[in-house]
C-alpha cells in the first residue's frame, strides 16, 4: 500500500513536472528531493536530507548556463556588464519572480509555512540541480535558454531591470534632504540558513520591510518595497 502510494505521488510530480517544463524526469527520485524543502526534510541513514545540497549544486548550473548566454548574446560587452546583467537575472529576487511565474511553488513539499517566498527561488535552483544530474548540462541549458527564456519568461526584462535598489532610495532621500537609515530588526533561523528582516526607516518612519538571507539582500528587498511605497503615495 505504501509502495503504491508512493508511486502515484512520483507519477503525479512527473506530470506535473512535464505541464510545467515540457519533459518527464528519468530519475523521479532527484526531482522528489529537490521539491522538498527543509521544514519536510527525511531520513536517510541517519542523517537528514532535503533540497539544500541540489540547491547548491543548482545554482552553479543556472549561474554558468546565464553567463555563456550572456556572453554569446552580447559580443560587445565587457566583463563589468557581463557581470553585471548576470548579476540581474541569477539574484535572489530575479529566481523567486521566475519560479513564480512557472508555478515552482505548487510542487514544493513543506511542513511549516515560510516566511518569505525565497523558498521557490531555492527550489528552482535545486530543480536544476536534479536536472543537471539526472539530463546532464546540454539537456540543463536548452531548458533553460530554450524554453523557459524563450516560451516562459521574458529574460530581457531581468537583464535591464534595476538591482541596485538601495542606491536609488539613497539617491532619492538626498534629493529629497530626508534621512535614510536600514536596520536589521530580526533574525530568523531558518534550519542550517539564517534568514535577516531589514526596515527600511525614512525621517525616523518606517516604510518597509525586506527578508533575505543576506543582510545586503534584505537591504536590497526593503529599498524596492519602499521605493514602491513612495512611487504609489506620488501617484
Amino acid at each position: 500500500m505504501v509502495r503504491l502510494f508512493r508511486k502515484k505521488i512520483a507519477n503525479e510530480l512527473s506530470k506535473s513536472i512535464k505541464n510545467i517544463f515540457g519533459f518527464r524526469p528519468g530519475n523521479i527520485f532527484l526531482y522528489e528531493l529537490a521539491f522538498m524543502h527543509k521544514s519536510a526534510h527525511a531520513e536517510r541513514n541517519g542523517r537528514e536530507i532535503s533540497n539544500e545540497r541540489l540547491e547548491y549544486l543548482g545554482d552553479a548550473v543556472i549561474s554558468v548556463i546565464v553567463a555563456d548566454f550572456l556572453f554569446k548574446k552580447f559580443p560587445f560587452a565587457d566583463e563589468g556588464n557581463l557581470t553585471e546583467m548576470r548579476s540581474r537575472v541569477v539574484s535572489r529576487n530575479s529566481l523567486n519572480k521566475i519560479a513564480e511565474k512557472l508555478g515552482v511553488g505548487r510542487l514544493v513539499t513543506m511542513s511549516s509555512v515560510p516566511v518569505s517566498n525565497a523558498y521557490t527561488g531555492n527550489a528552482l535552483e535545486a530543480f536544476f540541480g536534479a536536472v543537471y544530474l539526472d539530463k546532464g548540462y546540454s539537456f540543463a541549458q536548452n531548458l533553460l535558454i530554450n524554453f523557459i527564456f524563450g516560451r516562459r519568461i521574458d529574460v530581457d526584462a531581468f537583464i535591464n531591470t534595476e538591482t541596485n535598489f538601495k542606491s536609488k532610495l539613497i539617491e532619492f532621500c538626498q534629493k529629497e534632504k530626508s534621512s535614510l537609515d536600514f536596520s536589521i530588526v530580526e533574525e530568523i533561523q531558518a534550519g542550517r540558513k539564517k534568514q535577516y528582516v531589514c526596515e527600511a526607516r525614512i525621517n525616523g518612519e518606517a516604510r518597509s520591510r525586506g527578508i533575505d538571507y543576506s543582510i545586503k539582500g534584505a537591504e536590497q528587498n526593503a529599498a524596492e518595497k519602499a521605493l514602491e511605497v513612495l512611487r504609489n503615495g506620488a501617484e
